[in-house]
């Protein structure tokens, strides 16, 4: 028997997410969140799980990311797990088969064996294993040319100190967590809009995008990166210890 549903008053919401009672009214008139899912009266309603979780959601966008609301907006808009509408889908059914098989075509090359990639790009079989699990080598035609990139990629990397000592594989597994949530968005993003692409140029569109953002998306990625790093000096100075 499922567990009845809980359902939360404004205050109790505001306590769970951190997030005041006039910024929940203020983020349902800036239509960030909906209006209470259960009405129970002109003023009173009640909130679910569902909602507590987008809420926290915005906090997080705003106060460790600094997204603007018509940012965060277009974030949430993008996230959602409901099916493709129909234009989307027959957007994604005319260019994904092209896509995948210029991006990553099969039978390029001889076929080879887990022991003879380690050993080839001086891995650990071990780490072979767990990448195979999390999708990001091997598949039902062996090991393809985009497998022994991103293998020599991490040979670059172990050969630059980025050793499994250091950095255990495993650690992958939040780049996989997040990259792919993003590449989920990016998918959708461009399926919707590019309804009116004709089916010639369609193809050629997604390359290019996916070719164009790559740069963009290292860069922002460093910036991110000095941005945390000043972050995390500034949290771990000791009270007290400002700059005169």
């Amino acid at each position: 028997m499922a567990a009845p549903k809980e359902h939360l008053r404004i205050g109790e919401l505001a306590e769970r997410s951190g997030v005041s009672v006039a910024t929940i009214k203020f983020y349902i008139r800036e239509g960030l969140l909906p209006p209470a899912p259960v009405k129970t009266g002109r003023t009173m309603g009640y909130y679910d799980a569902a909602y507590l979780e987008r809420l926290i959601a915005i906090r997080k966008l705003r106060e460790e990311h600094y997204l603007p609301l018509r940012v965060i907006r277009a974030v949430l808009a993008e996230r959602g797990d409901a099916p493709l509408g129909r234009d989307d889908a027959e957007t994604l059914a005319r260019v994904a088969p092209r896509v995948l098989e210029r991006l990553d075509p099969d039978g390029a090359g001889p076929p080879q064996t887990r022991a003879e990639l380690a050993a080839r790009f001086e891995l650990d079989e071990r780490d072979l294993a767990l990448f195979e699990e999390m999708g990001l080598i091997g598949g039902a035609h062996g090991y393809s040319p985009a497998d022994l990139e991103l293998c020599s990629a991490f040979q670059r990397a172990q050969q630059a100190g980025v050793t499994r000592e250091r950095f255990p594989a495993e650690g992958m597994g939040h780049y996989v967590e997040l990259l792919g949530e993003l590449a989920r968005r990016e998918v959708r993003s461009f399926t919707h809009w590019t309804h009116d692409v004709p089916a010639a140029e369609l193809e050629e569109l997604a390359l290019g995008a996916i070719a164009v953002s790559e740069p963009i998306i290292a860069l922002i990625r460093r910036k991110l990166i000095l941005r945390a790093l000043r972050d995390e000096l500034e949290r771990s100075k000791p009270e007290g210890d400002e700059e005169s």
